[in-house]
């Protein structure tokens, strides 16, 4: 990643610690199999499309998924890509890739002026019979959106919990 030349944007972090009441192969497979990555990923309230889930789960192999909120009496349908690309995978204990938003303005900005890149590492460690699992977020964010991204990505575990909580 480069500095960044925006003085409203710079390097932030995103850490969050979670405990899983499941094996960590699960866990580690939650995040690289297209097919249980599309039973969770997203926050309360919306869901992938199996259809919008591909993932190449190898250094250097995409992944991208679709997070589609429904249509209410108030708000019209929304979708929301992701994409990125696999760092690192050594199952089932690390796992990192890029993350991108192709519809958020501000991140094609900074991507065109090489700032646009946010990488995740995820580490799964065995705890108790569970699994505990560290999430990091790096990406050139403004400061203030840290708390709700926090809050966003608390959302999306609570689903993957959910999802691992199923036999």
């Amino acid at each position: 990643m480069t500095e960044t030349t925006n003085p409203e944007v710079s390097l932030q972090e995103v850490a969050i610690t979670r405990v899983f009441d499941a094996p960590r192969e699960r866990v580690f497979d939650a995040w690289t199999v297209a097919d249980a990555f599309a039973q969770w990923w997203g926050p309360r309230g919306t869901h992938s499309p199996r259809e919008t889930v591909e993932i190449d789960a190898r250094p250097g192999g995409h992944w991208k998924a679709t997070i589609v909120m429904e249509a209410t009496e108030e708000t019209e349908r929304v979708e929301q890509p992701f994409f990125g690309v696999y760092r690192e995978l050594v199952r089932p204990e690390r796992l990192s890739f890029t993350l991108g938003d192709p519809l958020d303005p501000e991140f094609l900005a900074r991507s065109e002026a090489g700032e646009g890149e946010e990488l995740v590492t995820l580490t799964f460690t065995e705890r108790d019979g569970g699994t505990e699992m560290k999430f990091l977020q790096v990406g050139y964010l403004p400061a203030e959106t840290v708390p709700k991204a926090v809050e966003g990505w608390g959302s999306f575990f609570d689903c993957l919990a959910e999802y691992l909580a199923k036999p």
